[in-house]
């Protein structure tokens, strides 16, 4: 399968996870921004976001969580090949400028270099971002299509 064919299947994932974890808040969940800006699209979802506009942001799946005047957003990234740090590179550029509620870096085919990166050299530093890079980490997982869902015991974060 090609990337852009996980993507349904890893979205209702992602809405199934959002609805559970956020249970007041409405939650959308949409992958027309792999193919749109981000600013775009939560503009067709009566969001303005200063700071993704104007940008060449295209996130394969957004989570949009929406309560009593404010939003929160979740930014999936999801590759059909092993990981390595280019790809996380790519996550925690969106990260850094729009800061989102939460970030997934979602593997077909496992966590590649990027996992002996974070696992051998222990690097997980390098998943902080938000304020000061400290309080929000990016998560890194290996995709179980038989369960459709995560491999949580792949999960490094």
């Amino acid at each position: 399968m090609a990337e852009k064919d996980w993507y349904p299947e890893i979205a209702k994932w992602v809405e199934q996870y959002l609805h559970d974890k956020y249970k007041n808040c409405e939650v959308i969940v949409t992958y027309e921004s792999a193919i749109q800006k981000l600013d775009v699209i939560l503009q067709k979802y009566g969001i303005d976001c200063p700071w993704a506009k104007g940008l060449d942001i295209e996130v394969d799946i957004v989570g949009i969580l929406k309560g009593s005047n404010k939003y929160k957003l979740i930014f999936v990234e999801v590759k059909d090949v092993p990981l390595k740090l280019t790809h996380l590179g790519q996550l925690w550029g969106y990260c850094q400028l729009v800061n989102p509620e939460e970030a997934f870096l979602i593997s077909t085919k496992g966590l590649g270099t990027l996992g002996k990166c974070l696992v051998d050299l222990r690097r997980i530093d390098i998943l902080k971002y938000g304020e000061m890079h400290k309080n929000k980490s990016m998560k890194v997982v290996k995709w179980d299509p038989i369960r459709k869902s995560i491999d949580y015991s792949t999960l490094i974060e």
